[in-house]
């Protein structure tokens, strides 16, 4: 990965930039191939527990930029986006900006599944809640934060397996706000049913945590809480909670319906699947994937269910887990194809966010 993202990197366009690769202590393959990476290598001594975020609040004490962005090793942003997202927080005023993370690159049906789950998210979900000044979970890179209000919420917490989403409730009750930039970082979706549950089991976790601990936890725990507006808590509760049960529900729901397919659950259920598959056959319509990819929905959203039961599992058993995702296996579009249309009419979609 590293020649690719140093080339990602290096062409990145705004007036100052201070790159620095974060890798683990006993990554001894990957500081073996650092012959390609032409910037700042910082080594995180090894430690527990053996997350991103705590890598990552590593590196925030050996930098110096009020603007900090977190990128994965498969990230390939587009080379203007530095710029797009720094002006979007100067005009919004927010005090993190998040771009648009897209799949880039063909691969099965789970693959397929994913970017249009991530169309749906980023280009529809956020910009919606964006636009309505309301609060939205990060995505795990191309984020743009404020430095000092990602500090004065206490940084990134190493023990969250989705420390964007804790991040986003923790800025949120700070009384910060967030916005969208329509700027895409092309990112490797997983290739099989196996790499996807370990990557979704993970994410869920993660969610049950920041459930948990935001949930169960007063203000007053927090020094820095302000009483948080209601259309801001239903909107977090719709993202977290509500979408945990609707997952969790779904499987019994599914066997409500089939024993019973003239009642009202049936109906409802069925409805509800509709008006998604429809709204994922669009999203694959905008961004040139199969259309037809959006009816196996149903049989994604029991992955889901199948995921969020060994999370809960993992929560009880190994809490601080980490399942890394393999990357390097497939060959990126390329920036131009997963950008798609949104190359053209710049200006219109900025407005959109």
């Amino acid at each position: 990965m590293i020649p690719d993202l140093a080339a990602a990197m290096r062409a990145l366009d705004y007036p100052s930039l201070e790159i620095v690769l974060l890798v683990e202590d006993d990554d001894s393959e990957t500081r073996a191939a650092l012959d390609f990476w032409p910037f700042q290598v910082l080594v995180v001594p090894d430690g527990r527990p053996r997350t991103k975020p705590r890598a990552v609040n590593y590196g925030l004490l050996h930098t110096r930029g009020e603007i900090v962005v977190v990128f994965d090793a498969e990230d390939r942003p587009a080379r203007d986006q530095p710029k797009r997202a720094v002006a979007r927080m100067i005009e919004s005023g927010a005090s993190v900006v998040q771009g648009v993370l897209a799949c880039d690159h063909e691969g099965p049906l789970v693959t397929r599944l994913w970017a249009l789950e991530y169309a749906v998210l980023f280009r529809g979900v956020l910009p919606f809640l964006s636009r309505f000044g309301l609060p939205f979970l990060l995505g795990g890179t191309t984020q743009y934060l404020c430095r000092d209000a990602l500090m004065s919420v206490g940084a990134f917490d190493a023990h969250n397996l989705t420390e964007d989403a804790d991040l986003a409730v923790r800025l949120a009750r700070a009384g910060y706000t967030s916005s969208v930039v329509l700027s895409v970082t092309g990112e490797e979706a997983p290739v099989s049913v196996t790499a996807w549950v370990h990557q979704r089991v993970r994410w869920l976790k993660g969610f049950i945590q920041t459930t948990l601990v935001h949930g169960l936890l007063p203000r007053s725990a927090y020094r820095w809480s302000q009483p948080m507006r209601l259309r801001d808590r239903l909107a977090l509760a719709v993202q977290l909670p509500v979408q945990l049960v609707c997952i969790a529900s779904h499987p019994v729901g599914m066997a409500v319906a089939v024993s019973d397919p003239q009642g009202p659950l049936a109906i409802l259920l069925v409805s509800g699947y509709l008006l998604t598959i429809i709204t994922f056959a669009v999203a694959a319509r905008r961004i040139g994937r199969p259309m037809l990819d959006a009816l196996a929905l149903p049989l994604y959203s029991c992955l889901h269910s199948a995921a969020l039961a060994i999370a809960v599992v993992e929560l009880i058993v190994a809490p601080s887990y980490w399942r890394k995702t393999a990357h390097g296996l497939v060959r990126a579009r390329g920036a131009e194809a997963v950008c798609g249309s949104e190359a053209q009419g710049q200006g219109e979609t900025r407005d959109a966010a």
